[in-house]
């Protein structure tokens, strides 16, 4: 089992400097940690030691183990009675289910948002639409602040706190910033905004509400592939791969044998 060790931690280092210790230390570095996981630095079965994470944030071991045990409830992380904490192998399927409801919550929202939204957050969003595409040309990641940035005009723009704070959970259990690096998205997302801001500029609750749920859905395909790619999710088994083990009395894999229902 690999386990993450800590870095120099100096005054250099990235990722203590990312930590501010005049807030909360907890929720930083339960990010950290998230971030850690899903960029594949800290794959699925990894042991994550108190004491060493604590060294690398510069931290106490207390916030650390907090955060491990927030992201235990999350179902992120496994603590295991005398071993510590391991990271949770997450399949394709689980992170598939996670954008697909991470696409109804944000369909609901652009739906929400074609009732409220103004002539010129509607010129807005056209301009933030424009700057992604010239982004993209350049070859620049400024297209990911963009994108970020015209979700959450639309969201705002809905005026449904709870959507909001449903939609901002999923969004929580698979976090990942690089998108300029995931295969297919620089061509995906800006055709997949078209029908949105139609949608959107028609005052279309429906149309909104279906090319938003699209979108997401595109792009979670997308992410599953590159995170599978890279071995950070398991892949999924196939029909046959299920029926062969039961047939043949193969033990199934550990992600079959370990679901409880």
């Amino acid at each position: 089992m690999s386990e993450v060790q800590p870095t120099p931690g100096g005054a250099d280092d990235p990722v203590r400097n990312a930590i501010d210790p005049s807030k909360r230390l907890t929720p930083q570095i339960v990010q950290q940690i998230r971030d850690m996981i899903m960029s594949g630095e800290a794959p699925g079965n990894t042991a994550l030691r108190t004491e060493h994470l604590a060294a690398r944030f510069g931290v106490s071991a207390t916030p650390v183990r907090e955060a491990l045990m927030s992201l235990s409830g999350e179902g992120l992380v496994e603590l295991r009675p005398g071993r510590g904490f391991r990271v949770v192998q997450m399949s394709r399927q689980d992170f598939i289910d996670i954008y697909d409801a991470q696409a109804y919550f944000a369909g609901e929202l652009a739906g929400r948002a074609a009732l409220h939204i103004t002539d010129d957050q509607v010129r807005e969003l056209y301009v933030m639409q424009e700057q992604i595409l010239r982004s993209i040309e350049r070859g620049d990641s400024e297209a990911e602040r963009i994108e970020w940035d015209l979700h959450a005009l639309i969201n705002r723009v809905a005026e449904a706190n709870k959507l909001r704070w449903l939609l901002r959970l999923t969004v929580r259990y698979a976090p990942f910033r690089a998108w300029s690096t995931v295969e297919g998205w620089s061509e995906a997302a800006p055709e997949d905004h078209l029908p949105l801001l139609r949608g959107l500029s028609h005052r279309s609750p429906r149309t909104a509400r279906d090319a938003m749920t699209a979108h997401i859905r595109n792009v979670g395909e997308l992410l599953a592939n590159h995170l599978t790619t890279r071995g950070i999710l398991v892949p999924d088994e196939t029909p046959a791969e299920v029926t062969r083990s039961l047939v043949e009395g193969i033990p199934a894999p550990p992600r079959l044998r370990d679901r409880h229902y």
